[in-house]
C-alpha cells in the first residue's frame, strides 16, 4: 500500500504515544514518553509534524524544528525500512522550503535498527554521540559538600529570567551553543507541564546565582524516575566541587520524592569534563546517541 504524509493534530496524541512506544523497545528497551508529553508538543514553537500512514495505519512519525544555531533539527520514528527514506526525503524537502542553505541534524538512540541506515544511504554523516547517564538510588549517597559556605535552595515564582541568565552563560562556552531568545526559553523550561519550581535548585553568591540544576520528571511520566534538565556552573565559579554538590543535593532529593532512579544526557564529547562528573558520582552510561548531518 502507498504511504501518505500528513499534518499531525493533537487528537493524533495517542497513535503517536504508541508509535514511539513500539521504536523505544526496539531501540533501547523500555517505554519514554507519556501521552502527555507527546500533547505538550503541540504548544511548542516553530514545530513542524507530520505523520505517515499506510492504509489508515501510522508508520512513522517526523518532526522538524528551527534551532538558534541556524540548523533544523530532525526527529523522525519509524520501525518501516520502506517508511525511513520516505521520512528522510520529506525532511530535506521542508528544508528547502525554510532555509536558503540548509543544515539538517538528525538522531539515532541506542540500538535503533532502521533510521542510522536511512541517514546513511541517503549522505547523512555522524558528527556527534551524546549518552543518557542514570544512577539507580538504592545504595548509600554521599552527604554533599558546599564550597565556601554555598548553599542550594529551591527557585521561587518570578526569578526565571535570573536562571536563564545563568543558565546561558553556564553553556556559553559549550559545543554548537547559540543563546536562545527568553521567550523559547521558557517554551522548553516553564511554560510546560513538566516544571515544577520545587525541583529546581539554585546556588547563590551574594546576589549572583553561581550555579544551577533544573530538575524534573523523566519524559515517561514515571513518577520513581527523576531527571537532571540542565546543571550548570557559571564559569567564575567553576572547579570548586559546586557541580558534584548539585548532583548529590539532587539526588538526594529525588530519593526523598519517591525517586528510584535518576537520569541525564550529556555531550559524549564535552571539553568540560562532564562525563568524567557524572561517572565520578555514580552514574553510568546507558544509552549511546548519534548525532547526523546533511547540509543541501
Amino acid at each position: 500500500m502507498t504511504v501518505e504524509l500528513r499534518d499531525a493534530a493533537p487528537d493524533d496524541a495517542m497513535a503517536i504515544k504508541e508509535l514511539f512506544d513500539e521504536h523505544a523497545l526496539a531501540a533501547f528497551g523500555e517505554l519514554g514518553l507519556s501521552e502527555q508529553e507527546v500533547r505538550s508538543w503541540f504548544a511548542m514553537p516553530n514545530i513542524w509534524m507530520q505523520l505517515a500512514e499506510r492504509d489508515g495505519r501510522l508508520v512513522g512519525y517526523l518532526d522538524i524544528t528551527s534551532e538558534e544555531s541556524g540548523h533544523l533539527s530532525v526527529d523522525a520514528r519509524t520501525l518501516d525500512p520502506e517508511v525511513a527514506p520516505l521520512l528522510l526525503e520529506a525532511a530535506e524537502a521542508r528544508g528547502r522550503e525554510i532555509a536558503r542553505t540548509p543544515i539538517l541534524r538528525g538522531f539515532v538512540q541506542g540500538r535503533e535498527p532502521v533510521l542510522r541506515q536511512a541517514f546513511e544511504a541517503a549522505g547523512w554523516a555522524p558528527i556527534r554521540h551524546s549518552f543518557q547517564m542514570r544512577i539507580e538510588l538504592d545504595g548509600d549517597l554521599a552527604e554533599p559538600v558546599w564550597p565556601d559556605g554555598l548553599t542550594p535552595r529551591s527557585a521561587e515564582p518570578g526569578e526565571e529570567e535570573r536562571v536563564y541568565e545563568a543558565h546561558m552563560d553556564s553553556f556559553a562556552d559549550h559545543w554548537d551553543f547559540r543563546r536562545q531568545p527568553l521567550e523559547v526559553w521558557r517554551s522548553y523550561s516553564t511554560n510546560t507541564h513538566r516544571y515544577d519550581p520545587s525541583l529546581w535548585w539554585l546556588v547563590e553568591d551574594g546576589d549572583e546565582l553561581a550555579a544551577i540544576s533544573l530538575n524534573g520528571w523523566d519524559f515517561s511520566g514515571d513518577p520513581q524516575f527523576g531527571w537532571i534538565q540542565v546543571l550548570g556552573v557559571r564559569p567564575r565559579w567553576r572547579k570548586r566541587g559546586l557541580g558534584t554538590a548539585l548532583l548529590l543535593h539532587s539526588f538526594r532529593d529525588f530519593r526523598d520524592r519517591g525517586a528510584t532512579r535518576v537520569g541525564l544526557g550529556v555531550d559524549g564529547e564535552s571539553t568540560t569534563g562532564a562525563v568524567r562528573l557524572y561517572e565520578s558520582v555514580g552514574m553510568r552510561q546507558v544509552r549511546r546517541n548519534v548525532t547526523y548531518e546533511k547540509t543541501l
